[in-house]
This record gives C-alpha cells, structure tokens and sequence, in this order.
C-alpha cells in the first residue's frame, strides 16, 4: 500500500492509495474530485436551498475532509411549546439552508416556513477524517460501553443511538447526533440536505428522491455516490504529534484523572486494530438543564455523540454549535452529565490545566 501525504503547518494526513493500477486508486481519485466539484444549477444543485455548492467547501479545515468554520454553521428549528414540551419538527423538518442559488429571493434570509419555531440550535461542521475507520468499529462495541441507569454511580451515563433502517435496528456512528450508520448513509443525506442534490433509493431512507427544479431524478448516480463514499472511506484520521515532552505525559494523565476519558475512550475496537478516536461514539447530555435544543427519537435535546478528538487542535471551534473558540473554552461549556469533570479541571492548578491542553493539541 502507497501513502501520499497532505501537510499543512503540523497537520498531517495520509491518504491511502491502493496498489495495482497506475495513478494509485481510481475510485479514490474519482470520489475526491467530486467531493471538492462545485455542482451548477443545471446538474441540480439546490432546490431551491443548499448550504454549499460542493463537500469541500464545508468539510475543509485544515484540509479538504476536515471540519467547517463558523461562519458555515447550519441553523435548525423546531417548537418545544416555550420549553415545556414536547419538542415537535415544524413542516419541512428542523434544518435551515443557509444559502439559496442566486435566482431565489431572499436568499440570505429564513423561509416563511420556520413561523412558529421557538428554538433554534446552531451546527458545526464535523470532520470526515479517518469515518472510515469508526465505520469498521463493530455495533457490539459500542454498545457495551453503555450505561443507561449510570449502574457504576459515575454521573455518566451514555447511550447508542438506535435507528430503525429498512425495517432492522442500526447504530448510529457519524453526526452530532449519532443520527447516521454507515458513510453511505452520510453521503446520501448530504447531497440531498447540503447540496440539494437528489441521488437512487436504495432502501434505507437517507437519499433525496425528488426537488423542485428542472433536473432530471436522480440528479447524482450510484456510481458518483460510492466514489465519494470510498473517497471518504479511504481517509485515514490526524497523525498524533508525537510529542515526548513531560509535560504532554502530564496532560494525559489528568485526562484519566479528571473524567475525560469517560466519554473520550482512547481507542476501540475493531477487526482492523484499536482505533484512537478517543469518543465511545455515545450520546452524553452535555448540556445545563435550562438548554433548549433540538431533539430527535432517541437523542433528546441536550445529548450528543460524544465527538472523537483526533486533530482536535486543528477544529476549532468547538462544541455542537462553535460556542467554544478554544480547547480551554470547550471544557469549561461542558455542563450535565460532564459537570463534575468540568468542576475538577477548574480545580485544577495552571500547570496542570496547561498540561492537559498541551496533551488534547497533540492528538
């Protein structure tokens, strides 16, 4: 196996290029070109909403796969009844494009379709390096590490988010919310709810069928989708930085003693070796108990998918919805479920507290 190597400052990402064929592999080039392809109004982009006009222009820091800036968060919606409950979906679901093609009136604004919303939930951007790898982690690995009734008196409990796919129950792996199996399922998801772009149905209920426009359905073949999926696939995570000063040694330490490894587990399993994500891919509510957010079956307002933190230094900001500039920022939002691990880093003295950032901008 050939490695071709992205750098950027200390970032860096291997991209892994099959033997056989000259060029490497084609499929892998095929899918990277269509993920940084600017799609036009003729082949179907937008219907008329999307958020970007191609995956690169949201998943590119600090390299084309990686996460998004603030300024391309994602507004959903809904009404939870002034926060008493329940939380139900407005017509036409949660999400908000944030762009329109250039045709559409008004396209920086809201649609009239959001009247009645009393909550609106920001979005990050998250990162698809090294998906590829958490897809080969086995269902029955992540659900072991849960704790639903907090049986050990931790404060953490942790849940899989299950979703009924095709008439079977799956594990929710990608997404703040879990709310995604396979990358298959993301990238059909995307091209519909990003991009406006309607691809086959294959059964499991991600894919966008039909839009508003002109363009022939399916607008994105088969083909085109599982070039981008291997193209995603195919991604290996952030390199560690390696670093042997003591301080790093230090840093993570405190990450085991504060709590963070609780939900941050350092790698798990799978048929191909530990994989060092350092999430147990679990929804954890991380939220103080007067947040009002969006909620879905099975994953309240409040939880998310505990994010992995490979190449964290390199995402910022963080949180769900970029609330946080910094990696210090980001432990001090943590609140429910993380409020005693969030108690114990501010008890914590400043060199410790320097330490652990020193250990989190090495992963």
């Amino acid at each position: 196996m050939q490695l071709s190597y992205i750098a950027l400052g200390a970032f860096v990402v291997t991209a892994a290029l099959m033997q056989g064929q000259p060029g490497g592999d084609p499929q892998f080039d095929r899918g990277r070109a269509l993920f940084d392809k600017p799609f036009a109004l003729a082949e179907g982009l937008g219907a008329p909403a999307m958020n970007a006009d191609s995956c690169r222009a949201c998943h590119q820091d600090p390299v084309i796969g990686g996460a998004g800036s603030l300024e391309l968060n994602v507004s959903l919606f809904g009404n939870d009844n002034g926060g008493n409950g329940p939380f139900t979906n407005l017509p036409g679901g949660p999400a908000v494009s944030k762009m329109f093609p250039p045709s559409v009136h008004g396209r920086e604004e809201y649609p009239v379709g959001i009247n009645g919303a009393d909550v609106f939930e920001q979005r990050q951007t998250p990162s698809v390096l090294g998906n590829g790898l958490i897809g080969q982690i086995p269902s029955v690995v992540i659900t072991a590490n849960e704790d639903v009734n907090d049986a050990n008196n931790d404060g953490i409990f942790g849940v899989a988010r299950r979703l009924a796919i095709a008439g079977n129950i799956e594990i929710g792996r990608f997404g703040w919310k879990a709310q995604v199996p396979l990358i298959a399922d993301f990238v059909n998801d995307a091209m519909f709810n990003e991009l406006g772009l309607t691809t086959p149905d294959n059964g499991r209920g991600f894919a966008g069928l039909t839009d508003a426009d002109n363009v022939s359905d399916p607008e994105i073949t088969q083909e085109q989708v599982d070039d981008i999926r291997h193209f995603i696939a195919m991604l290996p995570p952030p390199q560690r930085g390696g670093s042997a000063a003591p301080e790093v040694a230090e840093g993570q330490t405190t990450f085991q003693t504060i709590g963070c490894a609780l939900c941050h587990t350092p790698s798990l399993a799978s048929p191909l070796g530990p994989v060092p994500l350092f999430s147990n891919l679990l929804l954890h509510n991380v939220m103080p108990p007067d947040f009002r957010g969006i909620a879905e079956p099975g994953a309240p307002s409040g939880f998310y998918r505990t994010p992995p933190l490979w190449g964290i230094k390199d995402t910022a900001p963080y949180m769900h919805d970029g609330r946080a500039e910094d990696l210090r920022g980001a432990i001090l939002a943590h609140s429910g479920e993380a409020e005693a691990v969030r108690i114990a880093y501010g008890d914590l003295g400043p060199t410790e507290q320097n330490s652990l950032i020193l250990f989190l901008e090495d992963l």
